[in-house]
């Protein structure tokens, strides 16, 4: 089957097929086609006349019909542990029937696991039971797979995204620092912190669309900063006009997180086997009502076991080979980044209301 001249952007309603998607059209590219797994998720997107189409990884039927007519793919769609690995095969098999002429998957320096110092593509990846890194280590193996066949592949390998619109690295740490039980963490915030903004990782995917020295190959994706965590959250605190952050001692930063972990597992087996009768005793007691919200924000501002050691790694994700041979320079520095997501946030978040 001939490919056609269709751009489809899966997982199009999140935060990075978004931004694609946006700025495809913004370039003027009218033959984007968004791949969204349910039509909530085109409340962002459906402001352009962009088409919109329902593609569920793990839903060959839809998938099939989405692929009409495209000749590129950019592989963005994110979800369970199926969707990952099963729904990656999917849109592989079904790109390689329709002969499109080029495949970006997006995946993650987390295939790395833990792996210390300066990281570049040639560091073989690592399992250490972390189930993100894990199956996007089985997607890449799929997609390196259907390569051999003759698809051509090019893998992105960004650190953590960030950027207006983003929950995790935007959100989630601006409710945390303006919780009051946020602040620095000693030498255990020291490790390095790889972000970069999605304006510069859009950069990355368009070159890996257009660049035929970029088939075949896998790409660190990185931004321009070297700070430790602790930067971050000081800079982010700045950002948001907070009070300064205070120095919490690493042992006690620790300590919260041991008592912490088990209360959040248990959180998690209550609701899901009990949600019926926790959600009606919520509803009828004022007290439980105060004593859940309070543990939910208490759970929701303790970091896990697995952000601690990340915190501390000391890890550089490096982007020579991008530079090199795709001519990929990130242009936006963490202040920058941080301006504009915070102005975001101010526009469109719950967050400054709840403070």
């Amino acid at each position: 089957m001939s490919a056609g001249n269709r751009i489809l952007v899966t997982g199009g309603g999140g935060f990075i097929g978004g931004w694609i998607v946006d700025a495809l059209y913004m370039q003027g590219r009218t033959e984007v086609r968004a791949g969204i797994r349910s039509w909530t998720g085109a409340s962002r997107i459906a402001r352009l006349p962009v088409e919109i189409v329902l593609c569920n990884v793990l839903d060959r039927a839809q998938i099939a019909k989405a692929m009409e007519g495209v000749g590129t793919v950019v592989h963005c769609a994110v979800g369970s542990a199926a969707a990952t690995v099963e729904g990656t095969g999917n849109i592989l098999e079904a790109s390689a029937r329709a002969g499109v002429r080029r495949f970006v998957h997006l995946s993650t320096v987390d295939v790395y696991g833990d792996a210390l110092g300066d990281v570049d593509e040639s560091v073989p990846f690592k399992r250490t039971g972390s189930e993100y890194g894990d199956t996007k280590i089985d997607a890449e193996e799929l997609c390196w797979s259907y390569h051999s066949k003759g698809l051509p592949v090019v893998v992105l390998r960004p650190s953590a995204v960030y950027g207006p619109y983003n929950k995790l690295w935007v959100a989630k740490f601006a409710e945390r620092i303006l919780s009051g039980r946020w602040g620095t963490f000693g030498r255990l915030g020291d490790g390095n912190c790889n972000l970069v903004y999605v304006t510069d990782l859009l950069q990355a995917i368009f070159l890996a669309m257009n660049s035929d020295r970029a088939v075949g190959q896998a790409f660190n994706v990185n931004g321009t900063d070297a700070i430790t965590w602790n930067d971050y959250f000081t800079k982010f605190n700045a950002a948001l006009g907070g009070a300064p952050l205070p120095a919490v001692p690493p042992g006690k930063f620790r300590a919260g997180s041991v008592v912490m972990t088990p209360l959040k597992a248990g959180a998690r087996f209550v609701m899901g086997h009990f949600s019926a009768p926790v959600t009606a005793l919520y509803q009828r007691s004022p007290m439980v009502r105060r004593l859940m919200k309070m543990t939910e924000a208490r759970m929701k501002t303790t970091p896990g076991g697995e952000e601690i050691a990340m915190f501390a790694r000391k890890t550089r994700y490096t982007v020579g080979k991008a530079g090199d041979l795709l001519g990929f320079r990130p242009a936006v520095d963490v202040d920058r980044g941080l301006s504009m997501s915070v102005r975001w946030l101010a526009h469109e978040s719950q967050i400054f209301r709840k403070t």
